[in-house]
């Protein structure tokens, strides 16, 4: 191929160059040079730019536990480095289940829709086959200061116990527990309406102790169907720092994005280090892009006047 360029700027020089493929001229040979000084940038940056169309590291490939792909902004404990997502949306995988700790409760995970960011979960403790109603006083309560928060799309299911009037003073949608330690509790549940954060139980007759859990619900649901209400699972809502667009300059300036551990939010990690500047790495140069690069694409277009010239001279 070398020989093949040396020809052809020997064609270029047809009054100073013989045709012969070892005598190439100095005049021939400076073309050469600057020709492969042209070609070697541009088609290593072209390499460059194939190269980081991923937006997360390589070692962040989604993971799958059963039937489930695990993936920014969760990452799976024994599959991934910390560096994929944040800490409170570790996963763990036991036996094809995938399951999330928060606070004093574990969450298994039933499905996760990226699109619209929001999991759908069943806490583990409380759907065990065991019915201890004082496990469900605030099964939600650690959700409240975290980056998941209970989906609107929830129905509330309320248990109420230790009530001090007797069933035939309650509202008849109050369904009896079963499974309170002490049966003559006046222990209930109560299936109302869509979840609400601000919901106040307090004005609820019977005198009670209150707590509540969210549920997904199904058709025809009632009060009774408590049991299975609380295993059918309720939706969870994510928010994450940062998504997968803002990762989009990031890899196209040649990094991907990483979750720095020590606090927890997201940064572009670039060939030649950290970037300072956003998400956006300063030195990558993408293939014939006359902005960035203007002194390549000036000898880009010019590369053959320029060697007709030197030759000339000569």
């Amino acid at each position: 191929r070398l020989l093949r360029l040396a020809q052809i700027c020997c064609v270029i020089d047809r009054f100073h160059c013989s045709m012969h493929p070892f005598r190439a001229p100095a005049t021939a040979m400076i073309c050469l040079a600057m020709l492969l000084l042209i070609t070697l940038p541009i088609a290593s940056s072209t390499v460059d730019a194939i190269n980081t169309t991923n937006t997360t590291s390589p070692f962040c490939e989604p993971a799958r536990c059963g039937n489930l792909t695990i993936g920014y902004p969760f990452w799976l404990a024994g599959k991934h480095p910390p560096e994929c997502g944040y800490r409170t949306f570790q996963v763990t995988c036991d036996h094809r289940n995938a399951s999330l700790k928060n606070g004093i409760w574990t969450y298994q995970i039933q499905r996760i829709f990226y699109h619209n960011s929001s999991f759908m979960v069943t806490n583990e403790q409380l759907t065990d086959g065991q019915c201890v109603i004082e496990s469900f006083v605030n099964a939600s309560s650690d959700l409240g200061l975290t980056q998941f928060k209970i989906s609107p799309i929830n129905r509330e299911l309320v248990f109420l116990y230790n009530c001090s009037q007797s069933r035939r003073q309650l509202p008849i949608s109050w369904a009896p527990v079963s499974c309170a330690k002490n049966e003559s509790s006046n222990s209930y549940a109560w299936l109302a309406g869509k979840y609400k954060p601000d919901d106040d139980f307090r004005q609820l007759p019977g005198n009670c102790t209150v707590s509540m859990i969210p549920v997904l619900g199904y058709d025809g649901a009632v009060a009774k169907n408590y049991e299975r209400l609380i295993k059918g699972g309720f939706l969870l809502d994510y928010t994450a720092a940062a998504g997968p667009d803002d990762c989009e300059d990031c890899s196209r300036s040649g990094g991907w994005c990483r979750v720095n551990v020590t606090y927890d939010g997201l940064e572009c990690q670039c060939p030649e280090g950290l970037t300072s500047s956003g998400f956006t790495c300063g030195k990558f140069v993408s293939a014939y892009d006359p902005i960035s690069s203007p002194f390549r694409f000036f000898f880009h277009q010019h590369s053959l006047r320029f060697c007709f010239a030197v030759i000339s001279i000569r």
